[in-house]
């Protein structure tokens, strides 16, 4: 009598299909990133997590093992290596050599912060060379400059935005970037680098199922930074999204962050970064995710040097 294969279950068959399914929609974003695009809000949240994705990685390997599927094992090994192919060599990029020339915090405070001065001095204490905050309210920057204002005596702020230094600051300017107000601001530090552009930034948030802001604001950051011919230039701020968002890939792509596993969001569990420090015409020499200071966001401390 001749051999039959089994009858395939037909639980067993939806089961390889739907994971299936899965591992390479996953593979698709993780090599593609800028197809979530057509998801609008969605795809921008859904690309601040991809680092996640390395979650489904043990329950794949599972029903693998347990439906002893073929395709399954081939598409996981595909998975593994689109994930590694996206996400390691932001993780691993090597921080330049030497010590930093320049140091900077970038932080939300939190509007609803009940004691910014003590999350100004936590910052303070760490002596960075320039403080960049977010989110100041009247009342919190009135605090925050009570602090700050008599150790780094150059400062500049537009609305809740803030920027103070050790070193003079100059051509200070308010950015609406296409809003009706400015949620951002640039300014020229001067360091023993020479003039270094700084532009703050607090982007609007995401708002599943609403409208926002902040694709508008973000392409008009990237055509600001594209114009603007200084030598070294730094982004920094709350960007509300990590850097595998879609939307940020046009400013991502002409900027370059320190690496690693560093989560900023919230406070309490970091679970993504959405806080981030960009350098163009410098190298990172360190980036350190400060321990939290009564916001809802972690700060976080970038060092860089001449390139």
């Amino acid at each position: 009598m001749p051999f039959r294969s089994p009858r395939r279950s037909p639980g067993r068959s939806l089961v390889i299909g739907v994971v299936g399914v899965v591992l390479f929609a996953g593979i698709v974003v993780l090599v593609l990133p800028a197809v979530l695009g057509v998801l609008g809000t969605a795809g921008s949240v859904v690309g601040s997590l991809l680092p996640w994705l390395a979650v489904l990685l043990i329950p794949v390997a599972v029903i693998a093992l347990g439906t002893r599927s073929k395709r399954l094992a081939l598409l996981s090994v595909a998975f593994v290596a689109a994930w590694a192919f996206a996400i390691l060599p932001g993780v691993l990029v090597p921080a330049a050599s030497g010590p930093a020339q320049l140091s900077i915090v970038t932080e939300n405070v939190e509007a609803a912060n009940t004691d910014p001065a003590a999350t100004a001095r936590s910052i303070a204490s760490r002596k960075p060379d320039v403080i960049a905050l977010e989110e100041l309210t009247a009342d919190s920057g009135t605090a925050v400059s009570g602090v700050l204002d008599e150790r780094y005596p150059h400062h500049y702020r537009v609305g809740s935005i803030g920027v103070w230094s050790r070193t003079a600051l100059s051509d200070g300017e308010p950015m609406t970037l296409g809003l009706g107000w400015a949620r951002a601001l640039r300014v020229t530090v001067d360091t023993e680098l020479g003039d270094v552009r700084l532009y703050v930034v607090h982007m609007d948030s995401l708002r599943l199922g609403g409208e926002d802001g902040r694709p508008t604001m973000l392409t008009a950051l990237a055509t600001a930074v594209r114009a603007d011919g200084a030598a070294r230039l730094v982004v920094a701020g709350d960007f509300n999204g990590g850097s595998k968002d879609p939307k940020m890939l046009p400013l991502t792509g002409m900027l370059d962050e320190g690496g690693g596993f560093r989560f900023t969001w919230p406070a309490q569990l970091p679970v993504v970064r959405i806080d981030h420090v960009f350098v163009r015409g410098l190298d990172t020499t360190s980036t350190e995710v400060l321990p939290a200071n009564g916001s809802d966001h972690r700060g976080l401390e970038v060092g860089v040097r001449a390139r």
